[in-house]
């Protein structure tokens, strides 16, 4: 099956699940289209349908509840319920039962996309990432520990903070403006939603501090993934003497069952009862927990601020060529982070130890390498259709 048969087959999926937003499904292919790393964020379903059949032996690995779509993109902030400032995964659209590997791989193929772009802050050897994600996965399963960004971890604070308050003149056109000001101009200039479904409304609601007051529902195009699904951003200009925030976006079961459901009967009976992960990997995560993300009725709800956003490759503001420590720390900490979110669902860490040591010592280089070229693969065959599609040469 080729990239595009893969597309139209999960769209028609998609569909029966949810209502799609047509325009955003049309942009999201084009957005796919752009260059290689985009084009993985957008195509987890492909993914869920060619790591078993490229990596076999690592899809033979024990499960854990794992995040699925992962990539370095998808690390973020936010606040915990005492006001500290938190950094981890901040996406589990695509939670489901993986084999631990996958997390890792598909991590390490968004790394070398990243480390490979000649437009990437990024500069790091490949071998040395993946050795850097292997380490603090590793680490991080002998001692699971949220990511507080206070009195440990500075150096993730300053990169963190680094976006919150550097002027950016592409952006911004005073010298004075930073992160906050962004934010209150970004979401009460985006356009009104007319017509809101009524349980979409009701999950913003129940993610409102008291006193609530009533939202603006506007319209957000944001994502890769998910885009093209409903999304419903509920901003009250003044709360209190402050602008706040609350986003709810539409979820379906992962498309690891979509994908993969011929082939595993617990897949395919997940499927069948439309099963969602996100709570049970919230709840069962080693995390500081965002007590403003809720699942309501099939709506997953979060608290949008200046400071909480997800770190892009161009936020990390890394030298190319002069950060290869700091890179390497990066990697680190993002594979102890999956850690900590496998560490509630793993058979054990000696388990997984053990299936490891039992692994050839560039397994994760290796696969990584060859997922990556059938993802630069599939890219080329899709650009060449989007391109045709859009009559050009």
């Amino acid at each position: 099956m080729s990239i595009v048969e893969s597309t139209a087959e999960y769209e028609e999926w998609l569909g029966s699940q949810t209502a799609l937003v047509g325009p955003e499904i049309q942009l999201k292919h084009q957005r796919m289209a752009s260059s290689r790393f985009p084009f993985l964020r957008a195509t987890f379903y492909r993914w869920a349908q060619l790591f078993p059949r490229h990596c076999s032996e690592l899809n033979d690995a024990p499960r854990v509840l794992g995040v699925g779509d992962l990539h370095i993109e998808n690390f973020g902030t936010w606040r915990d319920q005492d006001g500290r400032l938190a950094w981890g995964v901040n996406d589990f659209d695509e939670a489901c039962q993986v084999p631990y590997t996958n997390d890792l791989v598909r991590l390490a193929s968004s790394a070398y996309l990243a480390l490979t772009d000649k437009t990437s802050s990024l500069s790091l050897d490949f071998d040395d990432a993946c050795k850097a994600i292997q380490t603090g996965y590793l680490n991080g399963l002998g001692q699971p520990k949220p990511f507080i960004l206070a009195e440990n971890h500075r150096w993730l604070r300053d990169i963190v903070l680094k976006k919150l308050v550097e002027h950016d003149p592409l952006v911004t056109k005073s010298p004075g403006d930073d992160a906050f000001d962004r934010f209150y101009a970004k979401y009460t200039a985006l356009d009104d939603v007319q017509s809101v479904p009524e349980d979409a409304v009701a999950a913003l609601n129940s993610c409102c501090p008291p006193p609530a007051g009533k939202f603006k529902i506007k319209h957000r195009v944001a994502g890769l993934g998910s885009l093209g699904r409903k999304r419903f951003t509920g901003v009250i200009i003044d709360w209190q003497g402050g602008i706040i925030v609350r986003e709810a976006k539409a979820l379906v079961p992962s498309a690891w069952l979509w994908a993969n459901q011929e082939q595993d009967a617990s897949y395919k009976g997940a499927l069948t009862e439309k099963r969602l992960y996100y709570s049970e990997i919230l709840a069962g995560s080693v995390r500081a927990a965002d007590p403003w993300l809720k699942i309501v009725d099939g709506w997953v709800v979060r608290r949008l601020g200046p400071d909480a956003f997800k770190i892009e490759i161009q936020d990390l503001g890394l030298k190319r060529g002069a950060e290869e420590e700091l890179t390497s720390r990066l990697f680190e900490a993002m594979g102890k982070e999956v850690a900590n979110i496998h560490s509630a669902s793993s058979p054990s860490p000696g388990y997984i130890l053990g299936h490891v040591k039992g692994l050839s010592v560039r397994w994760l280089a290796e696969a990584s390498m060859t997922m990556s070229e059938r993802t630069q693969d599939d890219f080329r065959q899709w650009k060449k259709h989007n391109n045709t599609l859009a009559g050009n040469p």
